[in-house]
């Protein structure tokens, strides 16, 4: 039983159980772009049916994540098949289950919603911090609910990124701000010149041939 239902892999290089950050990335990034494509089809099909699907299978994941085994947890065994030949990136287990357990609690708040049929701001809302929470974690290795751990915790190890490991932070190099100052300008510009020469009355005609 103890093979199902654990959290975390023991491996001889550490004392305590982790995780493969990568398999989380992973199906992190899928989960982000389901749930994105879902909530598009809410405007675009004029349906919610994709939306609760999918919010059905992120509660199903995050349930199975938590109480039995993130081994077996849908996304994460999809995301550990793509990323399977990438050397594993181990970081402890006990963050990414408190992360992972908040999930579960906003999966279980949508699971009212969704019982019940309510449609409110606060379903909106939680569907909205779900997707910037894996969009963060997929695309910047950002785990909110790791942080939140090590400022509780106080002496977590090996988070994603190393977080844990230093409170210093890596000074960012100031000719870095004066570039990204500078794209920003030229953006807005952009943004600006297009506006005004191509879109000045209204916008082009957009036709589709049937051929």
């Amino acid at each position: 039983m103890g093979f199902f239902f654990n959290f975390g892999e023991k491996i001889d290089e550490f004392n305590f159980k982790v995780i493969n950050e990568r398999d989380a990335r992973a199906s992190a990034g899928i989960m982000f772009l389901l749930g994105l494509l879902s909530l598009f089809s809410v405007f675009l099909l004029r349906t919610i049916f994709w939306a609760e699907l999918f919010s059905i299978t992120f509660i199903v994941e995050f349930f199975i994540r938590t109480f039995i085994n993130p081994k077996y947890a849908p996304y994460m065994l999809i995301g550990g098949l793509i990323v399977s030949n990438q050397k594993p990136d181990w970081v402890a287990a006990k963050p990414k289950q408190f992360a992972w357990f908040l999930g579960m609690i906003l999966g279980a708040i949508m699971t009212f919603y969704i019982v019940f049929d309510k449609i409110s701001l606060v379903r909106l809302a939680i569907c909205w911090l779900c997707l910037f929470l894996m969009f963060v974690e997929s695309v910047f290795g950002i785990c909110l609910g790791c942080m939140l751990y090590k400022a509780i915790k106080k002496d977590p190890e090996l988070c994603p990124g190393g977080v844990c490991e230093t409170d210093v932070k890596k000074p960012y190099p100031k000719r870095n701000f004066i570039a990204i100052f500078g794209f920003v300008i030229f953006f807005f510009l952009l943004y600006q010149g297009l506006k005004e020469l191509k879109y000045v009355d209204n916008q082009p005609e957009i036709v589709i041939v049937n051929e």
